[in-house]
């Protein structure tokens, strides 16, 4: 296991200082470490997605149980820290990728490469998938599970959770650490204050509850929150299109969640409040409620509706389309410029 002196001296090696507006904080307690791996059962019989393995702590402990992890780093620089702890390994993957695609979707070449491993017990690489990849020389056994064992980057852990859960792939549990927050708001039923969309949308997959909070005291650098170490285990898998319906629906109609639903929902469609109140109506739900106490039965109506399914798509096509043009223009600019090596903390 690495100690806090081998990672800062391996991060100043290559002029790396931890990311604030990326959410690393590295877990540095082994015994922690280790209780993860356990609360995770994970064994040889797994193959183990990690997303943002950091400088590899929580990567070495699970390779030391599991039959094959599968590590994706976004950092360039902690790729390389990580290639370093881990260049004895046999059984680890490592690569370099963005886990979501600028529609908050999971990274297609990822789940094509698991899919394709878990099916067939194929494992190739394409260069041009990945940014950087380190694979080892022996073809990797064929496994029977999948699992997501991760330390979160604290500021995407919602939108990669969702992306795990809505891809194809057929995870047996994921187990993740998560700031405490976001960790009651995956967990949250309705009526609960923290229930939202990522509860809403969680519940059409996967059961979940918190395994553990985390104290802050296990982390380099310390967060100012607690943690969460949260199990999610899929138990449905809902119709693909209602659930598109549903998706769109909510993340206009909860933007305005302290609103009555009437309100709401017209703000949110561009309607007005009688339009609005009557398609409530017709679903079978009060329009007096807010968004977020309507039951989940009554939202899915309201997204099966013609016209708010079409409204609620526009909207949510034009918000995509603004974010993918705002990432390819980032993207750009990235290349722009040379790498920087002294980031703030």
């Amino acid at each position: 296991m690495q100690r806090l002196a081998e990672i800062k001296a391996a991060l100043a090696s290559h002029g790396i200082r931890p990311h604030k507006r990326m959410g690393q904080n590295f877990l540095v307690d082994t015994n922690m470490l280790r209780a993860i791996v356990r609360d995770a059962e994970v064994d040889l019989g797994d193959c183990v997605l990690e997303v943002g393995p950091g400088s590899a702590g929580l990567t070495q402990a699970l390779a030391d149980e599991a039959g094959l992890v599968v590590a994706l780093e976004l950092d360039r620089g902690m790729f390389d820290v990580a290639r370093e702890f881990l260049a004895l390994r046999e059984n680890v993957v490592l690569l370099q990728g963005d886990a979501l695609t600028a529609e908050g979707r999971l990274h297609q070449a990822l789940e094509g490469l698991l899919h394709a491993y878990l099916s067939h017990g194929l494992f190739h690489v394409e260069e041009s998938d990945f940014e950087r990849s380190v694979v080892p020389a022996a073809r990797p056994p064929r496994l029977g599970r999948l699992k997501c064992v991760s330390n979160l980057p604290y500021n995407a852990a919602g939108p990669i959770i969702m992306a795990l859960l809505e891809s194809a792939l057929p995870f047996e549990r994921l187990v993740v650490m998560v700031q405490y927050e976001v960790g009651e708001k995956l967990c949250a039923r309705p009526g609960n204050a923290a229930y939202g969309i990522l509860s809403l949308l969680r519940a059409q997959f996967a059961d979940a509850r918190i395994i553990r909070k985390v104290p802050a005291s296990v982390f380099w650098p310390r967060p100012t929150v607690a943690s969460a170490l949260v199990e999610l285990r899929p138990a449905c898998r809902p119709d693909s299109a209602a659930y598109a319906r549903l998706r769109q629906l909510v993340h206009v109609f909860f933007t305005h969640r302290r609103k009555r639903a009437a309100n709401a929902l017209g703000n949110a469609l561009g309607v007005n409040a009688k339009q609005a109140e009557a398609w409530i109506v017709a679903a079978g739900g009060n329009p007096g409620l807010r968004p977020d106490e309507l039951d989940y039965a009554v939202l899915q109506k309201l997204a099966d509706m013609g016209e708010v399914a079409r409204r609620a798509h526009d909207i949510v096509h034009e918000a995509d389309l603004r974010a993918r043009l705002k990432a390819e223009r980032a993207a750009r600019r990235a290349g722009w410029r040379k790498p920087r090596s002294d980031e703030e903390e």
